[in-house]
């Protein structure tokens, strides 16, 4: 597919912070594994460190909901643009996509259509919204690299050539899990609002109200709320204000969940992060009432929280949309604060880490890539 190209060329995109984490630990092993390949795309600055060369940066493609998308349409389009000419002038062996289906599903479609391979790498979640896509997938992706053992037999169904490679979580924090299996005097309520600067104004403010409530009537110390990268520490400042005994944690995600004894969490990957390191939660989320009126109609799945979807049960509460007021929060996170009830809830999570398979993640997917373009 490189023709008379001695540097073989990949395009990557993601499009989130999660892709970003993914992706980077992905373009490190393919660098290792050749080092003359010349990768190219959008990513974040993880990316970027590991040798993407970035036309775009995440921060510009965070968008959530349908208001926001058709706000930047014009911005989407000038990417989707710019990304197939720069996939004409370098003529990949390979575009690998990560996530962000609602670009990377259409970008397939017209590789599939320029005869240029896809490697899908961590699927959307077709099984929980839209089985149709299925079908698109079929017809345009190449290799799917899946990161739920499920997975592997829902494509496989469906005639889809899948390989189950486990989940970068397991890369990230496999030996970094250290559960409090006792609270310490020092109790403390971790807040994860998410990557985009929607759901942090979406999420924040009401997360900030319900710890407030819980530091009031002595249930928390303190809490702690994680930076992300594609967020400014000045934007966090911002709804913080003078809640002093809101620290925003800036270190390594391993030495924030390992302090926490519970915690508020955006629906999304850092249920699954936050359940990895068996941390009591309750999951939030709330999205305009369009969007939220087109996913009910979507979605397959009675629960949204991934952490719940990958244990096959409900092991964390889910407050959505108008249920997630901070009185309710409180009472639930008052609950998971007892000594009882919060041990039996880390024992469940267990099973997380377990489903999420061994290290090696990003190994064994950069090992097909490059099988595949050899």
């Amino acid at each position: 597919m490189t023709g008379h190209n001695s540097k073989p060329t990949l395009i990557i995109i993601a499009g989130e912070v999660s892709g970003d984490i993914h992706g980077s630990r992905l373009v490190a092993v393919l660098k290792k594994m050749n080092p003359h390949l010349d990768i190219q795309g959008i990513g974040g600055d993880l990316m970027v460190k590991e040798g993407l060369k970035a036309l775009f940066h995440i921060k510009q493609m965070a968008f959530l909901g349908l208001g926001e998308i058709l706000k930047h349409l014009p911005f989407i389009r000038k990417v989707f643009h710019e990304m197939t000419d720069l996939v004409e002038s370098t003529q990949p062996a390979a575009v690998i996509l990560i996530d962000y289906p609602g670009f990377n599903l259409r970008f397939a479609k017209k590789m599939h259509k320029m005869g240029i391979p896809v490697i899908y790498y961590i699927s959307p979640q077709l099984w929980a919204w839209g089985k149709k896509r299925v079908f698109k997938i079929k017809k345009y992706v190449k290799k799917m690299l899946v990161i739920f053992p499920f997975e592997k037999d829902f494509y496989n169904d469906y005639g889809l050539e899948a390989e189950y490679v486990g989940h970068p979580i397991a890369d990230n924090h496999f030996d970094h899990v250290d559960p409090k299996m006792t609270q310490s005097n020092d109790v403390t309520l971790g807040l994860l609002p998410g990557s985009r600067h929607q759901e942090v104004e979406n999420l924040l403010p009401d997360m900030i109200k319900t710890a407030r409530l819980l530091k009031d009537s002595a249930k928390i110390e303190r809490a702690l709320l994680l930076k992300v990268d594609t967020i400014s520490p000045d934007e966090y400042k911002k709804y913080i204000g003078k809640n002093s005994f809101i620290q925003l944690h800036t270190s390594t995600p391993e030495s924030f969940y390992n302090q926490l004894d519970t915690a508020l969490v955006s629906s999304g990957t850092a249920t699954l992060e936050t359940g990895y390191f068996r941390v009591p939660m309750v999951i939030v989320y709330r999205v305009n009432f369009l969007t939220w009126f087109f996913a009910r109609l979507l979605v397959k799945v009675d629960m949204v929280g991934l952490v719940n979807i990958v244990a096959g049960e409900k092991i964390a509460e889910e407050l959505l949309q108008n249920e997630f007021q901070p009185e309710k929060a409180k009472i639930e996170l008052e609950r998971l604060l007892e000594s009882k009830v919060n041990a039996e809830a880390r024992e469940k999570l267990a099973i997380i880490k377990e489903k999420l398979g061994a290290p090696g993640v990003a190994n064994r997917a950069a090992t097909i890539i490059i099988d595949f373009i050899s």
